[in-house]
């Protein structure tokens, strides 16, 4: 009897609706593993977030221990994120080589558009902005060139610092602000390309990123920088001594957060969602602005009196800026003149 049943019930197994139930069940538990939706609950999920690098400390202290907590209370499941820091630029080129990571903070929208070229992101993706800040002059304490707007940066014998355009959004945004500021104060193209070929004349020296060239005035290298306000005033915070100048004209710089999508697992989606709701939360803002990073509804309103800032958009946008301004007349014109020099020299020829 026992050998009649177990015949049977391999006969029965190998009916078609057998096989479908089989193979329906193998495919659930391949995606429930890849998916990590079957993971053990007490095994943390990992989301890596590569964001620019002068926000790593609202990251790092401020954004991702509040989301970590918020995420656990609400799933019931430990949530670890990872930050990668770096030139914005640099950030994006290693993401479009394969870079592991689910979400990503860029310092403007350009970087995001490079992603969808490399097929990293689907062309559309849409990124959120998520904060601002404008663009000042950092110089030595007391002001002692008597810096006050972009053009000063000019004069003779300034020995200026600059986020290389090529790696650093900070630097990308200088260019935009160098010009943009004079073409929107008299509508003239070839003054304000003037102005900017002028300051350049004066770069010595190149940082990789805003908080590397920063950290090298930090140490005595030069007499003024442009970085971002939010830095700036991050580093008077911790002591740096510094006079931080705003131009009556700049740029506000716009930066933006964007879920890598291309290979993101339904889990991980979920956590990169809820990554982005907590950015724009206002929780969120609240603990952004703890940074300096002007919150998205009140962005214009936290100007210095007085100052009129202006986005790429009134220079007709990143495709036209960095096509125009920084690929063709940057790097054509400018670069081949530069005259830097090593951080060294810089500092044995300061007072």
């Amino acid at each position: 009897m026992n050998k009649t049943i177990l015949f049977e019930s391999r006969e029965n197994w190998g009916h078609p609706l057998n096989w479908l139930i089989g193979s329906i069940l193998t495919s659930l538990i391949i995606y429930c593993v890849w998916s990590g939706l079957c993971s053990p609950k007490t095994e943390p999920l990992k989301l890596v977030v590569y964001a620019f690098s002068t926000q790593e400390e609202a990251l790092t202290q401020g954004i991702f221990p509040a989301f970590e907590q918020s995420w656990e209370a609400e799933n019931g499941r430990e949530l670890k994120v990872e930050g990668v820091f770096g030139p914005s630029g640099v950030l994006a080129g290693e993401i479009n080589l394969g870079a592991p990571v689910h979400v990503a903070l860029f310092s403007n929208l350009r970087h995001v558009n490079w992603l969808k070229l490399g097929k990293r992101l689907r062309p559309d993706a849409e990124p959120v902005m998520y904060a601002s800040t404008s663009l000042v002059i950092v110089a030595r304490p007391g002001n002692p060139a008597g810096f006050s707007d972009f053009s000063d940066l000019a004069q003779p014998g300034v020995r200026l610092l600059h986020a290389d355009p090529r790696s650093s959004g900070v630097g990308e945004w200088a260019v935009l602000a160098e010009y943009g500021s004079a073409y929107l104060e008299n509508g003239d193209q070839d003054s304000a390309k003037t102005q900017l070929k002028d300051i350049w004349k004066n770069v010595r020296l190149l940082g990789d990123s805003a908080r590397a060239t920063l950290t090298l005035f930090e140490l005595g290298v030069g007499d003024a920088l442009v970085t971002y306000e939010q830095d700036a005033l991050l580093a008077q915070e911790r002591g740096v001594p510094i006079k931080i100048i705003s131009p009556k004209r700049t740029i506000l710089t716009r930066h933006y957060a964007v879920i890598i999508d291309d290979q993101i697992t339904p889990t991980d989606q979920l956590a990169a969602d809820a990554f982005l709701d907590f950015l724009l939360s206002d929780n969120g803002q609240r603990i952004l602005s703890k940074y300096y990073l002007r919150p998205v509804a009140s962005e214009m309103d936290m100007a210095q009196p007085g100052q009129k800032t202006f986005t790429e958009d009134d220079l007709g946008g990143w495709a036209w800026a960095y096509d125009a301004l920084i690929e063709n007349f940057w790097e054509k014109e400018v670069v081949p003149d530069l005259k830097l020099e090593s951080a060294s020299t810089l500092l044995e020829s300061g007072e």
